[in-house]
Parts: structure tokens; C-alpha cells; sequence
């Protein structure tokens, strides 16, 4: 599958004014510019799994490589007694040969039952990585989807570059002579010298090697800037977006629209080909919804969790509801039937106006919060009474390690809460650093959509109609959401913070019917390089 995005993009006309879209439309592809570390989620490309592998509970981490091909890291922590071998392999959706034979990942030492090693990603798109395990309690897998896209372009080491530059002048200056000597004295007895016809045809064919291995060398240096400029063309970028408010109806509407001309001609094979764009698999429904879409606003003051439906899969509309006036960067997950998945970047301003209207919800899963937060509390007071306690809170959290984000909910009189199944999870949660550069959807299995797992889990061989696999998946999808959820108090949620800052956690679940979120500051410093 081509990674390459396409430069040119589509404008999209809603009810307001053209010049306050264009304005819009500006800020939406500086935002995307931005924010070019990403694949899944914004500026936190790490794919993170906790679940079952047979027998076995894991907690998986893939550090991607950010370049295809490149190696991933991958760590897997299997608690209770190690097993006997731990083994990873890579698959991408659409292949059609044999896998190759699986990693073998070694025991770090000192730390009984984690294991990491390297793998070899050759593959950009859809991929998934298995995780095999192996031990006393039987053998079991584990199937973590990711998205292997190239976000950065290596820059050549300055030592390097200066020398393969000196051994460059060194082998011209080597040719040039090698040719003068052998055109001057190759047809000469031995121990004649050179005559002057000699020492002028010598000095011409020096001229002429010269000019010949200059033309050379111009030549690959553009073909080298052509080729360095498509790889920057291929470098990952999400789809063109664009959010807007519309007041002309009762009630303010929130539209969110794909407007990157690559997904809006995605059934139009022949622009497809005549502006070498990729060609998108159908959306699906992951927890239930088509799109999962947050509004956070820029001081992380106020959250909205939206799920819009669509008729043509690129305008989003759902009932806005009231948020405090501000400007909010808007983040939507959506999941392909490939499996590949992307969150799209944009922002919008919310008015005073539209913070004081009234809301009908378009969902009964959207939900939105704009509370205080306390600094530094662990524990916090939710909507219905009940108190939300981050018991993994540690005083110093530290970038690349283990967030330790496990909560538990108590009633008002302080017995355990039930927890009710939330979009077929026992909670979601948001994190967010303060510039906006990392934003993240985690669920109590990690940073995977369970639509991307069911993709490499459900598909059969013949599945290359579209929508053959899609229709599979969506009605897995629906039947998981039904699925009763264990009587519990407490969620945890497997991730560690990408680099230093000041985030925002927010923890949703939902009790006696009704969604309830708790807001937590999580400063993190610098530290651990490998998650635990």
C-alpha cells in the first residue's frame, strides 16, 4: 500500500461564510504540519496491548521505528511464572506469501517474565505483530495490530558526511591521474619518457575524465535530491480535516469533514491514478462508532467526547454540546477495514454563543466535562457523588516508564462502585500534554482499536472484495458491545508518556446508567528511555 499523501487538497462548503472556511481550512493543514509524529495517535506512535494470549495475561509495547523499512522494539511482560519462550512475528494485512519465521525475545535480566527484542518491519500500512507464547500453562497468542508509516527523514551523521566527502575527492583526484598516467606512458617502452604529444594527450584526457565524472556526479546528485524529495512527499501525514459550528438551526450542530481529496475521490479510481494517491479501504465501527471525536480545549480546561455518524463518510455531524467558549483542537480516531488506523487533527472556536445553548444529545455515548481540576489530587469528586482514586499515582512519573494509570470509583458512602460496560469497555481514557503535541485514546487494552485486532484476527483467504471482511467486523463489533462486563470498581489503562511535560488524564466510565469523568494533572519528567 502507498503511503504517499497527496499535496493538493479539496475545499468543503458548509453553512458559514467562505472566508471564515478558508481561514479554517489554513489552520487545520498548519495543525497537520504540526503534528507529522503520528500514527495512531498524536506525537505517542508507541502501540500498546494488554489482554490475553491464551493462558497467558500480557501487556505488549512496540516502539515503531518511524521509518519503512526499520525495526521495532518490542517489550512483552508476562506476569506469574516466565515461560518457557516469548516469540514475535510481523504480518501485513494484504500479504499474500508465507510469514517469516518468528523473533525469539530474550528475558531482560533482573526483571523475571519481561522480554524484549527487535523486529524487522519491511512493509508500510497495516501491519500486526503476534505475539507467541510458549510455557507450562500451554501455548497461546496475541495479535497486536500497528500502523508502520515513515514520520521522519534520518539525517546523515556530519562525521560521516565529512568523510565519504574527503574519500569522494580522494577517488576523482585518484581516476583523473590513474586515467593522465595511463593515456601519457601506456603505449611507451619501458624507462621512455613521455613526449610532449604524450603529455598533451594526457593532459585531454585528464580535462575530459574530469568533465565526464563532474556530469556524473551532477547527475546523481539530482537524482538523489529527486528521490529525497518523493521520500519527503511519502513521509506520513493524516487527512486534511476541517471542524466547523453551524447556528443557523436551534440547536449549534458540530460538523467535523474529511476534506483531503485523497479519502473524497477515494471511489474515483482514475484521479486516484492520474495524482498517484493511495486507495483507502471503508471506515468501520470500532466500540460501536464510526468515529470516536475530542474536543479539548487549549489550556485543557473542558473535554468532549463525540461520536458522529455519517451517510457519506466524510461529513461528521453531531449536536454540539456546551462547552465553554475557547479555542479547542479537535482529534478524530477513525479505523479502515484494513486495520489501519489514524487520528485526524484540526481546531475550531467555540463562542459564547454556543457555550450557552442547549444540547440534545446525537449519541447516547457523547459526553463532555469542564470542571475544575485540583492540582495535584489523586482523588477526585465525580458528577453522581462517587470518587474516582488514581491509586497508581506515583510522585515523580517518569517519561518512558510505566504511567501506572489504575483508578478505582467508590460510591458516595464509599463502598466499591459497579461499574457498567462503557462502548463495550469498563472505561476510556484521554491524555493530553499541555501544547497539544501528544494526545492519546486509551482503553483498558491499550492504545489498539479492537476494530484494527478483529481485522487480522477475522480475515479469511478470499477476502478481497471490500466490505466482504468490513460487514465481518462490524458485526463483531456490535456483538462485543453487548458482552457482559465483570463486576468491578477499578480500570487500568497500560501506557507510558512519550517524553516530559504537563498532561491531562481524563478517566471516563459509567455508573447506574449515567458516563462520569474524573480530570487528573499528571506532570512527568525525563528519565527511562524503554517502558516497563
Amino acid at each position: 500500500m502507498k503511503l504517499r499523501r497527496t499535496e493538493k487538497r479539496t475545499s468543503w462548503t458548509t453553512g458559514n461564510s467562505r472566508r471564515a472556511h478558508w481561514m479554517s481550512f489554513s489552520r487545520a493543514i498548519g495543525i497537520s504540519i504540526l503534528y507529522l509524529a503520528l500514527s495512531g495517535h498524536v506525537g505517542s506512535p508507541d502501540a500498546w496491548y494488554e489482554g490475553n494470549a491464551g493462558p497467558y495475561r500480557v501487556t505488549v509495547q512496540v516502539r515503531m521505528p518511524g521509518v519503512v523499512p526499520g525495526v521495532a522494539e518490542i517489550f512483552v511482560r508476562v506476569p506469574g511464572e516466565p515461560p518457557q519462550a516469548v516469540t514475535v512475528v510481523a504480518n501485513k494485512f494484504d500479504a499474500t506469501g508465507a510469514a517469516p519465521p518468528p523473533e525469539a525475545l530474550v528475558p531482560v535480566q533482573g526483571d523475571a517474565g519481561f522480554y524484549s527484542g527487535k523486529l524487522w518491519l519491511m512493509s508500510g500500512g497495516s501491519n500486526s505483530i503476534t505475539v507467541a507464547v510458549n510455557g507450562a500453562r500451554g501455548s497461546g497468542k496475541a495479535v497486536v495490530p500497528v500502523v508502520n508509516v515513515p514520520l521522519r527523514r534520518a539525517d546523515l551523521d556530519p562525521r560521516l558526511g565529512v568523510t565519504l566527502s574527503v574519500l569522494g575527492v580522494f577517488l576523482f583526484a585518484g581516476l583523473v591521474t590513474i586515467i593522465g598516467a595511463a593515456v601519457r606512458e601506456g603505449s611507451l617502452p619501458p624507462g621512455s619518457p613521455p613526449t610532449p604529444a604524450n603529455r598533451v594527450r594526457a593532459r585531454r584526457a585528464m580535462l575530459a575524465t574530469s568533465v565526464v565524472l563532474a556530469l556524473i556526479l551532477f547527475g546523481g546528485w539530482r537524482w538523489w535530491n529527486s528521490e529525497d524529495a518523493r521520500f519527503r512527499k511519502f513521509i506520513f501525514k493524516p487527512f486534511a480535516s476541517l471542524a466547523v459550528i453551524e447556528t443557523a438551526s436551534p440547536q449549534p450542530r458540530f460538523v467535523f469533514s474529511i476534506v483531503d481529496s485523497t479519502w473524497v475521490h477515494r471511489g474515483d479510481s482514475a484521479w486516484l491514478r492520474r495524482h498517484d494517491a493511495n486507495s483507502f479501504t471503508p471506515l468501520v465501527t470500532d466500540h460501536g462508532k464510526l468515529m470516536h471525536l475530542f474536543l479539548i480545549r487549549e489550556d485543557l480546561g473542558a473535554l468532549a467526547h463525540l461520536h458522529p455518524g455519517s451517510a457519506d463518510s466524510v461529513a461528521f455531524p453531531s449536536a454540539f454540546p456546551p462547552l465553554p467558549a475557547g479555542r479547542y483542537r479537535v482529534f478524530a480516531d477513525i479505523v479502515h477495514e484494513s486495520g489501519y488506523a489514524q487520528t485526524l487533527v484540526t481546531s475550531v472556536a467555540v463562542d459564547s454563543t454556543s457555550a450557552a445553548s442547549p444540547v440534545s444529545l446525537s449519541d447516547p455515548d457523547d459526553s463532555w466535562f469542564s470542571d475544575p481540576v485540583q492540582r495535584g489530587a489523586r482523588r477526585v469528586t465525580l458528577a453522581d457523588g462517587s470518587t474516582m482514586t488514581w491509586t497508581g499515582a506515583k510522585n515523580s512519573i517518569v517519561a518512558g516508564g510505566n504511567a501506572e494509570l489504575r483508578f478505582v470509583v467508590r460510591n458516595a458512602d464509599g463502598t466499591p462502585a459497579t461499574l457498567e460496560r462503557y462502548m463495550g469497555m469498563a472505561g476510556h481514557a484521554v491524555v493530553a500534554r499541555d501544547d497539544g503535541s501528544v494526545f492519546v485514546h486509551l482503553h483498558p487494552s491499550g492504545t489498539v482499536p479492537m476494530a484494527a485486532q478483529m481485522t487480522f484476527e477475522m480475515r479469511q483467504p478470499g477476502d478481497t472484495v471490500r466490505g466482504q471482511l468490513g460487514e465481518r467486523i462490524r458485526a463483531a463489533d456490535r456483538s462485543m458491545m453487548s458482552v457482559p462486563l465483570a463486576t468491578t470498581s477499578e480500570v487500568a489503562f497500560p501506557y507510558a508518556f512519550p517524553r516530559a511535560g504537563n498532561y491531562r488524564v481524563w478517566v471516563q466510565v459509567k455508573k447506574a446508567g449515567k458516563i462520569l469523568t474524573g480530570a487528573f494533572d499528571a506532570p512527568v519528567v525525563s528519565g527511562a528511555k524503554s517502558a516497563d
